[in-house]
């Protein structure tokens, strides 16, 4: 899960605090059992337990009805996907929508975590603690006790409904390259690793973001070659002083402002919660993206990075022994490209500022691209009826995620791909995510727990 609580408060629009419905009792408990299970399946790569913990899944899924014929595990490597479909109404003729999850976590150990065994769900002070209890095993959990309590009451979908996890999310993504290519031809994919709602300091207000689209992850290296010599013989043409002045005049280097549909939307809509310089340039841009005060304005603020691509040095190696001239020096640049930029296209723009057509650099991995993901109106309408259940007055913000997660995958098989998680986060709550003694309060575990519920019956129910 990317979506940041820091982030997600500038995303306020005025709400009711409270929520009309709540899950049963049955459905909490039923809840808490599925996820103490899920969380005990170390899922973290090198272990091999994706494959198990999607063994687990399918048996659950056959107690509420769904048959061995409509569910598979897609082995790769020492991990897998799961693919289930729930069959719609004979006869649709509307395209299937996906439920996207990630059944993979980040490493976790015991001695980290002060004693708690990251593996073990547990309850202290009305907090759950465990690996994944928030990225991403809620949403594996709300996904699939949502498909098992529609089935388990008959609902028949009006169009095909695909439960798709993958199981190294946190680390190649290959699975869900594979699962994307096998769902070529759904209508869209709606993920629980992204979007979600935030509630601020005594629940006045509440606010819910839509995660549209990712910066495209892209990672360079630039690299400056010299013949070397030894270090008594000094000369001006060093290795290490060539690259250290191309980087930084990449770190003084801002790229160009842009923007789509959705920008202007998600500005237009958060202008009016925001006080201030802030919140009238956000409303000056959406209006005329053009304005160059807005956007100096919009430049002085966390803002910036959702205007633009952006590059920095994370990593710095060179020489090869303390008493000889270095031969080569090597910066790792790690790149979030605004959608619609290409990969290439940065490449040649870092090159051309480092002004030294002498150095090199390449590209490392596989990097993907993805373009922005509309929103269909379906998907808004029934998301509006599940807010207005879960927090009434509350306005779904298309927005646009600097991280990354499986629906870029999506997005560049053809897929668009939509972020609804289905929490509700707090300010002054410290979820660390990814970090010792992950949490969540166990009141929001339970306030999500209806959320895909609500959220297929309002988009397949046919109404």
């Amino acid at each position: 899960m990317r979506l940041v609580i820091a982030a997600a408060a500038v995303f306020t629009l005025l709400g009711a605090s409270a929520h009309a419905a709540e899950p049963s009792p049955e459905v909490k408990a039923e809840a808490r059992t599925l996820f103490s299970k899920i969380i005990g399946f170390q899922t973290q790569e090198g272990r091999g337990q994706v494959p198990a913990l999607a063994r687990y899944l399918i048996g659950e899924l056959k107690t509420a009805g769904f048959k061995d014929s409509e569910m598979e595990i897609v082995p790769l490597g020492e991990t897998a996907g799961l693919i289930v479909r729930y069959p719609g109404k004979p006869g649709s003729a509307k395209p299937p929508v996906i439920f996207m999850a990630h059944m993979d976590v980040v490493a976790a150990s015991k001695e980290d975590w002060g004693g708690r065994d990251p593996y073990v769900l547990t309850e202290e002070d009305g907090t759950f603690f465990g690996r994944g209890v928030v990225d991403n095993k809620y949403g594996v959990l709300g996904i699939t006790q949502s498909f098992m309590r529609l089935r388990r009451e008959g609902f028949v979908p009006d169009r095909e409904l695909i439960l798709a996890f993958t199981g190294d999310e946190e680390t190649t993504g290959k699975t869900a390259v594979v699962l994307a290519a096998r769902l070529k031809g759904a209508a869209y994919a709606i993920n629980s690793d992204a979007g979600g709602g935030f509630r601020g300091g005594g629940n006045e207000k509440a606010s819910y973001a839509l995660q549209v689209a990712e910066k495209t992850y892209a990672t360079y290296e630039l690299t400056a070659h010299n013949t070397g010599g030894h270090s008594s013989a000094p000369r001006p043409d060093n290795a290490i002083y060539d690259l250290a002045a191309a980087l930084q005049k990449i770190a003084a280097y801002k790229f160009e402002a842009r923007w789509n549909p959705v920008t202007l939307e998600s500005f237009r809509l958060t202008a009016p919660s925001l006080e201030g310089e802030l919140g009238k340039a956000m409303a000056r841009f959406a209006a005329n993206p053009h304005d160059k005060g807005a956007i100096a304005e919009l430049d002085k603020s966390w803002v910036t990075n959702e205007l633009r691509t952006t590059c920095v040095a994370t990593m710095l190696r060179g020489g090869h022994a303390e008493n000889a001239l270095p031969v080569a020096a090597t910066a790792t640049i790690n790149c979030r490209i605004f959608p619609g930029q290409t990969i290439a296209e940065v490449q040649a723009t870092l090159l051309k500022v480092a002004g030294n057509d002498k150095l090199e650099i390449k590209t490392t991995g596989e990097p993907i691209e993805s373009d922005v993901s509309i929103p269909p109106d379906e998907l808004r309408v029934a998301l509006a009826r599940v807010l207005a259940v879960r927090s009434p007055g509350v306005v779904a913000v298309p927005y646009m995620e600097a991280g990354a997660t499986d629906g870029l995958y999506y997005r560049s098989a053809g897929i668009p791909a939509l972020g609804a998680g289905g929490l509700f986060m707090s300010q002054g709550v410290d979820y660390n995510i990814h970090g010792n003694n992950e949490r969540l309060p166990v009141a929001q575990f339970d306030d999500g727990l209806d959320h895909f519920y609500l959220l297929i019956k309002a988009l397949a129910g046919g109404q």
